[in-house]
């Protein structure tokens, strides 16, 4: 498995950016993050993370946790999720991992080495940014980190749907809290 391993690094979230850029979507601002959060809260409900918690994640990560995109200079679609260090990638099977306030140690920051991606959410106003945050999370999945095991736990029924019949996820064997998973494109193709 330590072949499958991805450093987080410039090259790596260059790769990142670029994958999502061809369907317009780009990493959020600074300023942006609160208006991300309360757009995702009007559609998924309040109990999501906090602005403070999201604005400290992008920080962590080098700006590669949330990521909008725009139609006519509105925000109108988020795309949301991080990637986890080894202890983050136990916390996951533990059922030890908080979404709503992940652990820093969870949290695979730049320089070090990506042990899983977890799908934090996404959120979307309109058809034509939502099939931009559907496929470039997608694109996401397939490439950039095709390699690790991609993990998610929806809260809402479109959340539930979009996750299985679109993205291919399935319930995470012994997980009890909703959490779905995918496994790392290499060992799905072995399987």
């Amino acid at each position: 498995m330590d072949g499958n391993l991805i450093r987080h690094s410039v090259a790596f979230s260059a790769r990142l950016r670029r994958d999502l850029a061809a369907f317009h979507v780009r990493p959020a601002e600074p300023g942006e993050v609160a208006a991300a959060r309360d757009l995702a809260a009007q559609l998924i409900g309040e109990g999501i993370v906090t602005t403070d918690e999201l604005d400290r994640v992008q920080h962590l990560t080098g700006r590669v946790s949330l990521f909008v995109t725009e139609e006519e200079g509105a925000l109108c679609g988020i795309l949301a999720f991080m990637l986890l260090s080894g202890e983050g990638l136990r916390a996951v099977y533990d059922g030890a991992f908080d979404a709503c306030a992940p652990s820093a140690r969870h949290l695979a920051r730049p320089g070090e080495i990506i042990h899983a991606f977890y799908g934090w959410g996404v959120a979307a106003t309109t058809k034509t940014s939502a099939r931009r945050v559907v496929d470039g999370a997608r694109a996401v999945m397939a490439g950039a980190v095709g390699s690790l095991p991609k993990f998610a736990r929806p809260t809402t029924e479109a959340g539930h749907r979009l996750m299985r019949e679109r993205l291919g996820f399935v319930d995470l064997p012994g997980s009890d809290s909703g959490l779905v998973w995918q496994a790392p494109l290499e060992a799905a193709v072995a399987a």
